[in-house]
């Protein structure tokens, strides 16, 4: 009894405190691993989050599940052929089953009787045999529910910094950050070794060498070119190879003074505006009442500025939401 109830106390492993909630189903994507979540923002007085809040008080801020809805890389990779030469790029996922969104008051219905009914939507789906599609140019295809939670979901890792060669960083200061914080979250979370776990490892045909031994719950072993006892390279007695040296990275040339300073030429209200007027009616209509809602609750002078951002979008969206505040006048 004892020995079941200390299992029982540590059958859980924490939270992630990096990514939002999520499902996670298998496909088939050319060797790609995906991870949809939910963005949220935070108030800002800064124009550059214009188009963000544009379209998360929109209804395309709540899916209406994990099938019809886009997914968009959050970071900016950058591509590198043979001969060396990169240009940056940001991964969008279109989905084939089409938008559809929800609005507050739907989602609200939603949720006071179903909790994660996106979950149960998109494994209900796969069972039936209808595997949602996304097309990144290649097709993506989920058609396989998880066994195993515990194993194959709450032990599942994911870091920006693994890549493959053709695949590099670009100088965004959020990858760069998260390239060492994601990977060692995950040592934190799940332990050292969580990349032993079959969920994390390679294909069984790929043969991987860390050079890495012991920490807690090891139970996977390296080659090591013939003797386990040399775990540095080069070695003149044994140990690994070096690695090929065929492919040419990506080598930026910068010249000049390299500093933290503003883009001179701005364009902080364009994308909103667009979407603003892009969007049918009825999206127009929630998006505005969404935005009364919450800015109702800020004192006057949060209200007025946010109404002076939104007018520099689009004359109609700032009255619009000036209108529904009661300070058309003042605006």
């Amino acid at each position: 009894m004892g020995r079941c109830t200390s299992h029982f106390d540590r059958e859980r492993i924490p939270e992630r405190v990096v990514h939002a909630r999520g499902f996670v189903a298998d496909g088939e994507f050319r060797g790609f691993a995906v991870k949809f979540r939910t963005e949220d923002g935070n108030w800002s007085n800064t124009p550059e989050s214009m188009h963000m809040l544009t379209w998360l008080f929109s209804p395309r801020g709540i899916p209406a599940n994990y099938r019809t809805q886009d997914g968009f890389g959050v970071n900016t990779y950058r591509m590198v052929n043979a001969a060396g030469e990169g240009v940056l790029v940001k991964y969008h996922w279109k989905s084939q089953q089409g938008i559809e969104s929800l609005t507050e008051e739907q989602a609200a219905a939603i949720q006071a009787r179903e909790l994660g009914h996106a979950s149960k939507d998109l494994y209900e789906a796969i069972e039936r045999g209808e595997c949602p599609r996304w097309e990144l140019h290649v097709q993506m295809t989920l058609n396989r529910n998880v066994s195993n939670v515990h194993n194959e979901n709450e032990q599942i890792a994911f870091g920006t910094g693994v890549l493959v060669d053709g695949l590099d960083f670009s100088d965004d200061k959020m990858l760069v950050g998260r390239t060492f914080s994601y990977s060692d979250t995950q040592r934190c979370r799940v332990g050292p070794n969580y990349l032993q776990l079959p969920i994390n490892a390679p294909r069984e045909d790929v043969q991987v060498n860390t050079n890495q031994d012991g920490g807690q719950m090891s139970y996977g072993v390296d080659n090591r070119a013939g003797n386990p006892h040399i775990n540095f390279e080069p070695s003149s007695v044994a140990g690994l190879d070096q690695a090929d040296e065929s492919y040419r990275e990506y080598r930026p040339f910068v010249s000049g003074q390299v500093m933290r300073a503003p883009i001179e030429r701005q364009n902080n209200y364009g994308q909103a505006g667009e979407r603003f007027r892009t969007m049918p009616q009825w999206e127009r209509d929630d998006l505005v009442k969404n935005l009364v809602n919450l800015l109702g609750q800020c004192d006057k002078h949060i209200q007025q500025e946010m109404v002076w951002h939104f007018s520099q979008c689009d004359d109609a969206y700032g009255r619009r939401v000036a209108e529904g505040l009661g300070i058309a006048d003042h605006a």
